[in-house]
C-alpha cells in the first residue's frame, strides 16, 4: 500500500512543480520554455489519470478450425489494484463485459501492484461480479507471488495462498499447472493453466499432460507469454497471456517503452501472433505496475471471437 502512495505522491509533486516552473518562466517572458512546460504537464495529467481510466474494447478474430459455432470469450489481464484504480474501476469494467455476453472469461493474473494484500481485499472480491456473467478462470502473476522480475528473491508479500481463496470463494477457477475441461455449446474444450513462469518451483508439464493433437480445442492460459517459447506449449491450439502490458508506454512510429523481461520481442508486446506456433494472444492489460501512467496504449477488455 505505502510504495503505491508514494508514487502518487511523487506524480502529484512533479506536476507541481512543472507548473511552479511554468509561471516562472512566463514572467521572466521566455516565450517557447512555457509552452513546452505546459504540454509535459497535459502529457502528465493525460498519461496519469486520463488514459489509464479510459477502458477500450479490443476485438480479435481467431480461426483454428475446431469449432462448429463461434465462441466468444474475454481475456483480462494485469489488474494491478492500487489507489484510484480498485474496486470502482472493476465494477466499471464488468459492466462493459455484460454487455459483451461472453462463453467465458480468462484472466491471466497479476492482482496486486507491490503491496499487501489486506488494503486491496474488497477490490479483489469485486471480481465476483465476472462469475454473474460466465464461467471465469485464472492463473497468478509474479505480483501475486511477490516476484520482481526472473533473477530477484521475493521482493514483497507473497500473497498467492490469500489471493487464490478469495477468487475460488467468488466462484473463479484457479489454474495452477493444471487443466479444466470446459463444455460450450456442446463442444468440449481444455483449458491449461500455468503456474508464475518466475516461480523457482513450479511443474508446466502438468499443464499440459496427455494433451494431442486433435480435434478438441486447447487454449493455454499463462502470466507470461514465454511459456508459448517452450516445449509445454507444442501441443495448445492458441496461448493467452499478459505480463508486458503492451510496453505501458508506447510512441507512434516507435511502439512500446516498458521492458517486461520477456522472450517476446518489444514489437510483439500486445499483439496476436497468428503464425507462431502455438498461436499467442498477449493482452495489453487493464492495469498498471510502476507508475500508474499510459500512453498510446489505453486499458483493454479484449473479446475474442474463435472458431
Amino acid at each position: 500500500m505505502y510504495l503505491a502512495i508514494i508514487y502518487e505522491i511523487l506524480f502529484l509533486v512533479y506536476i507541481i512543480m512543472a507548473s511552479i516552473l511554468a509561471v516562472i518562466l512566463i514572467k521572466r517572458k521566455h516565450k517557447i520554455a512555457p509552452i513546452i512546460v505546459f504540454l509535459s504537464i497535459a502529457g502528465l495529467i493525460y498519461s496519469g489519470y486520463i488514459e489509464p481510466q479510459w477502458i477500450k474494447i479490443r476485438e480479435q478474430k481467431i480461426e483454428i478450425g475446431k469449432l462448429n459455432k463461434e465462441i466468444k470469450v474475454v481475456i483480462l489481464g494485469d489488474w494491478h489494484f492500487r489507489p484510484f484504480k480498485g474496486e470502482n474501476f472493476a465494477n466499471r469494467a464488468i459492466a462493459k463485459i455484460a454487455e459483451l455476453k461472453p462463453d467465458f472469461i480468462l484472466m491471466t493474473g497479476d492482482f496486486l501492484f507491490f503491496d499487501d494484500l489486506p488494503a486491496f481485499e474488497n477490490d479483489l472480491r469485486a471480481l465476483g461480479g465476472l462469475v454473474k456473467i460466465a464461467p471465469t478462470y485464472t492463473v497468478l502473476g509474479n505480483h501475486d507471488y511477490g516476484i520482481i522480475s526472473s533473477d530477484e528473491p521475493f521482493l514483497y508479500t507473497d500473497s498467492h495462498r490469500e489471493i487464490t481463496k478469495i477468487l475460488k470463494e467468488r466462484g473463479i477457477h484457479v489454474l495452477s499447472d493444471e487443466q479444466e475441461k470446459v463444455i460450450i455449446k456442446g463442444e468440449e474444450i481444455i483449458l491449461a493453466g500455468f503456474d508464475e513462469y518466475w516461480r523457482k518451483v513450479r511443474y508446466p508439464e502438468k499443464a499440459t499432460s496427455g494433451l494431442v493433437q486433435d480435434d478438441t480445442l486447447k487454449i493455454g492460459i499463462s502470466h507470461h507469454p514465454d511459456i508459448a517459447y517452450k516445449k509445454e506449449a507444442t501441443n495448445l491450439d492458441l496461448v493467452v497471456a499478459g505480463h508486458t502490458h503492451g510496453g505501458q508506454v508506447r510512441l507512434p512510429l516507435i511502439g512500446a517503452l516498458g521492458d517486461a523481461e520477456s522472450l517476446m520481442t518489444k514489437a510483439d508486446y500486445g499483439k496476436y501472433l497468428p503464425n507462431h506456433k502455438p498461436p499467442i494472444f498477449n493482452t495489453i492489460g487493464i492495469g498498471e505496475s510502476g507508475p500508474h501512467v499510459r500512453f498510446w496504449n489505453r486499458p483493454e477488455i479484449v473479446l475474442l471471437r474463435i472458431k
